[in-house]
């Protein structure tokens, strides 16, 4: 493997010899490996297998080429010297920030829209002008949706910088896209938008609803190569997902044994967390509570999903061993095509075909086939996945016979391709999404079971839309957003919110049923209890009309009315605050917050003793807010004495 260099900035005031400059150093860098410089198709796998995940593409690659003239494969070549550049450019940008391979795949996309614009320049890099990359970005917003539109035009306006800082055209660029805009489905929503009552990324009941008779019908089929086998391995993948919210990786690199048991008897499932660019060294294992009312369904589940892929994992396990696949199988030196057959459990007669996609060469004697040992299992090794699933040492990364979402090779086409028993590949986000939401040559389930919604219309469901349904169900029974953070393995309690699909009217009513109900205290519920519970509800309705999350409790001022005097000063004997009763997902945070009011109460104290200046307004504020946590933490049988021992074992674990 070549040494890794590093690209330089410098180029001079030639355009032609920066040019010469910038391909000779990204040569001699070679940031993804020995990759053949002059290919129109590069295979980076190398570069990315400290990252590759099993559940994603088994190779990756980076193909230089045009916009391919048909449905299937890749384009025709892009000539040179103009492959040459964008070949730089990529080195260039993958050994600065390390930008992924869709990443790449993107920023070359646009470099074909550039290409095809050039076409009257000769495609020649030096010659580029703004007119040229006007009519590029055009052809991009005829050609592409608009979200993808968005992103490769940001790319393109990248590759016009990258152009100008190498000083690779006679003149200067400078270009950005004036149509150019930020595709609503991206943008958050602000004040004065429309609200809309379901978001897209919200699954419908009935799909939801479908999901679950798809779960009770399916069989498990006869054998490895039955359509419904592969059917109902991906519905109790699905069903996992849906109990649980699992991300759709997480999902699939699942340990075979997910499911333990607390000393209290809880069921936890543990999985790694895969999010991030962080995620891309390192992972880390977590356990998820799960729902109560969801333990005897996802035990079933997995249950099941194990017995079904056990085959698979058999055959993963002993490739782990040896290897090698096919070992342990008496196999002659020389084989025919029947004996092919028999070996590896083929159906299909076209033995010739086979072997000729896999490039086993063979010869033909006495109008048959005949084939060696080790060639045959030299071409049959790339059916096999022998990677990881998640790359990392003993206890931490994941073999793919370690895995639950193991299946044999092709089982997941149903009936497209001939099952290989005697290779096993882990499941991709590719089969649960075709499964799920179908695309050209491959309908959905819903499709193919004939699940319909009530308009009519083709049912349809995104795997990380489960995540947004569970989510939507906890937040719709009024799980706390630091609960909702938590339990669905989140570091920031901001992102949550994207997950939250309740509008602001439906929140309001939710509080205002809350207060009536008696579980929310705060002055407002004691007002609310001197009205008749009519009129009560009139006042309520009226005066809640915004709520939000402020930590301790929430606070139901309206800000698109008028500023808040008390801003940042909600536990401060504040008319707009209101909490949750007996709301033990806040009591850590509630009684951490009163021991830094009950340490600051003695300091002043302390000061007052040593004839100190002190301040009583300081005094009564924090007094005021000490009470104020005191009262909610008392909802929970938690008084002064106990917090008193809760901060000498802080001071213990401290120490």
């Amino acid at each position: 493997m070549a040494a890794v260099g590093r690209i330089g900035d410098r180029a001079g005031e030639n355009w032609l010899e920066s040019r010469e400059r910038l391909i000779a150093a990204a040569k001699a860098s070679s940031p993804f490996g020995d990759v053949e410089w002059d290919a129109a198709v590069w295979d980076v796998s190398v570069a990315y297998q400290h990252r590759t995940r099993g559940y994603k593409a088994r190779a990756l690659r980076l193909p230089f080429t045009q916009h391919r003239r048909r449905g299937w494969g890749v384009g025709d070549p892009i000539p040179a010297p103009f492959s040459d550049v964008i070949k730089a450019l990529v080195c260039v940008r993958h050994q600065k920030r390390g930008q992924s391979a869709g990443s790449h795949s993107v920023f070359i996309r646009a470099a074909r829209y550039v290409f095809e614009a050039t076409r009257k320049a000769g495609h020649d890099v030096g010659e580029l002008r703004k007119d040229d990359l006007d009519r590029a970005a055009a052809m991009v917003f005829r050609r592409e949706r608009e979200t993808s539109a968005y992103k490769v035009i940001g790319h393109m306006e990248e590759l016009a910088d990258a152009l100008d800082r190498h000083r690779l055209c006679r003149v200067r660029l400078d270009w950005r896209c004036r149509r150019k805009s930020r595709p609503q489905s991206l943008t958050p929503d602000r004040i004065g938008d429309r609200p809309t009552e379901v978001s897209d990324r919200l699954p419908s009941e009935e799909a939801i609803r479908a999901l679950g008779k798809l779960y009770q019908t399916i069989p498990k089929g006869e054998s490895a190569d039955d359509s419904t086998r592969a059917d109902r391995i991906l519905i109790l993948i699905a069903t996992i997902m849906v109990c649980t919210g699992l991300r759709i990786g997480e999902m699939l690199t699942l340990p075979v044994k997910p499911i333990t048991i607390s000393r209290d008897g809880s069921r936890n499932l543990r999985y790694a967390r895969l999010k991030g660019r962080a995620d891309d060294v390192a992972v880390l294992w977590h356990l998820k509570p799960l729902l109560s009312e969801t333990v005897e369904l996802v035990e079933a589940a997995v249950a099941e999903l194990r017995e079904v892929t056990a085959g698979a994992r058999r055959v993963a396990l002993l490739a782990n061993r040896h290897g090698l696949l096919l070992r342990g199988k008496s196999i002659p030196e020389m084989l025919n095509g029947h004996d092919i057959r028999a070996v590896l459990g083929l159906k299909s007669r076209n033995i010739a075909q086979f072997l000729k996609s896999r490039e086993i060469p063979f010869e033909i004697v006495n109008r048959g086939l005949l084939i060696g040992r080790d060639a045959l299992c030299k071409g049959i090794a790339k059916d096999h996945w022998f990677g990881p699933l998640i790359p990392g040492p003993a206890g931490k990364g994941l073999e793919l016979h370690e895995s639950l979402c193991v299946v044999y090779a092709n089982q997941i086409h149903r009936g497209t391709h001939t099952t290989l028993t005697y290779a096993a590949r882990p499941v991709t986000d590719q089969n649960v999404h075709d499964f799920l939401t179908g695309r050209a040559g491959s309908r959905s389930v819903f499709d193919r079971y004939e699940f319909r919604g009530e308009d009519g219309l083709a049912l349809r469901a995104r795997s990380h839309g489960f995540r947004h349904f569970l989510n939507h169900l906890l937040d719709e029974g009024g799980a706390p957003d630091l609960v909702q953070t938590k339990w669905f393995g989140r570091h920031h309690a901001a992102d949550t919110k994207s997950y939250q699909h309740l509008t602001s009217a439906q929140r309001a009513a939710q509080v205002v049923q809350d207060v009536l109900d008696g579980r929310v205290g705060g002055q407002i519920g004691e007002i609310a209890k001197a009205l008749p519970r009519e009129v009560a509800r009139t006042f309520l309705t009226a005066r809640i009309q915004a709520v939000h999350d402020v930590g301790p409790g929430l606070c139901i001022h309206d800000f698109q009315m008028s500023p808040c005097e008390r801003h940042l000063q909600c536990t401060a004997n504040c008319n707009d605050y209101v909490w949750i009763q007996a709301d033990e997902a806040k009591a850590q945070e509630l009684k951490r917050q009163a021991a830094v009011a009950y340490l600051s109460l003695h300091a002043v104290k302390v000061r007052a003793r040593s004839q100190s200046l002190t301040q009583a307004d300081w005094y009564r504020h924090l007094m005021t807010r000490y009470q104020q946590l005191m009262k909610q933490l008392a909802t929970q049988g938690f008084h002064e004495a106990d917090l008193v021992r809760y901060l000498k074992q802080e001071h213990r674990n401290a120490d």
